[in-house]
């Protein structure tokens, strides 16, 4: 495989590496020693769907009363240059819709040009041709398409909006047929946010990703964002016994059926995570991740953003600067000791870091 590889693939994959080990040094050492692997945007909190799991489009409201306007297409560049120039190996741009913001294609295209890969999260609403060439002629890496339900009536209701599913199901049929035509290499995936509406029906969305012909599919169990981390229901025994069930149901499938993208060890977790029990792996959010919203309020990780706890404002702060300061390293002081979210793009990364520790736990 090596032999395949080109001199900058090489050269990418080396550099990744180097990144993974200096991050883990800089937790232990308890000082960065290079910029954060994951980069995070937040286009907009703007959405035409009003999904049950969600809130964003009330902050959207509320600023929106104080006069407060997101930032303009240079300061985004400006985001994403400062990403970088400090080694980030790829950004996810999500919302609200991204696709509502209009210059969303210039800033996939100049991530791109920048060495980063890109990854786009959408509803699907909004991808007609026209939105899907545009996301192929950028050069898009990866693309996720929300499917929250096997049925029309459990997607329609979790998005708060009827025909969200058929219009999913067209999307994702539209984005495949125009992938092959153009012959792009975009990563395509489905994705459910687990919860006690759609929980019956892991199953059969297994059956409709394979059936659409996706590359993946992944489930995202439901965090209390919206009420708050000191506000949690007490656990359903009832729904956390169907909670084990998928859990066994989803590390029984081999590999006949369409990928699951949820490692094994954070499906493991999804137990623990909806019966309010802490998680047991350790946190690299401050190291390993940031995210930068469309007001240029900055937050460690996506639980941070959902939190609402800014560490400080990208406006009047300098980038580099501001990720080495003492006042960033106390926020970071902070995070070691946070267990609260299980939420799969800041999970996923502590998986990664947490070599062999997930497993033991579980296992004790």
């Amino acid at each position: 495989m090596l032999e395949k590889m080109s001199d900058r693939e090489f050269g990418w994959l080396l550099s990744r590496g180097m990144q993974y080990a200096l991050t883990h040094a800089s937790y232990l050492l308890r000082r960065p020693l290079c910029g954060p692997i994951l980069g995070t945007v937040v286009t907009n909190y703007r959405c035409n769907y009003r999904c049950s799991m969600c809130a964003l489009h009330l902050r959207d409201e509320e600023f929106r009363a104080k006069g407060i306007k997101e930032l303009d297409t240079a300061h985004m560049k400006l985001i994403l240059k400062d990403f970088a120039a400090q080694g980030t190996s790829g950004i996810g741009f999500t919302g609200g819709e991204p696709l509502l913001r209009k210059d969303i294609f210039e800033l996939l295209a100049y991530t791109k040009a920048l060495g980063m890969i890109s990854h786009l999260n959408t509803n699907g609403s909004l991808l007609d041709e026209r939105n899907i060439g545009n996301i192929l002629n950028v050069l898009v890496d990866s693309l996720n398409i929300s499917l929250d339900g096997a049925r029309a009536e459990t997607h329609d209701a979790i998005r708060g909006h009827r025909g969200a599913f058929d219009r999913a199901i067209e999307a994702i049929s539209l984005v495949i047929a125009m992938r092959k035509r153009k012959g792009t290499a975009l990563r395509l995936k489905t994705v459910a946010v687990l919860q006690k509406d759609n929980i019956d029906e892991v199953a059969g969305m297994v059956r409709l990703a394979e059936d659409l012909g996706v590359d993946c599919i992944e489930f995202i169990p439901l965090q209390p964002f919206a009420a708050g981390i000191d506000h949690q229901s007490p656990p359903d025994p009832l729904f956390l016994g169907k909670v084990q069930q998928v859990t066994d149901y989803l590390l029984g499938l081999g590999k006949k059926t369409v990928r699951i993208e949820n490692s094994r060890t954070h499906i493991k977790l999804f137990h623990r995570s909806f019966s309010n029990v802490e998680s047991p792996l350790k946190c690299y959010a401050g190291y390993n991740s940031l995210a930068v919203d469309c007001y240029g309020e900055i937050y460690p990780c996506v639980p941070w953003f959902n939190w609402r706890r800014s560490v400080g404002n990208i406006r009047d702060k300098d980038f580099a600067e501001f990720w080495y300061s003492p006042e960033y390293q106390r926020f970071r002081q902070e995070i070691r000791s946070c267990r609260k979210c299980y939420l799969n793009c800041q999970a996923e990364l502590n998986v990664l870091f947490n070599i062999g520790r997930p497993e033991r736990v579980l296992k004790g």
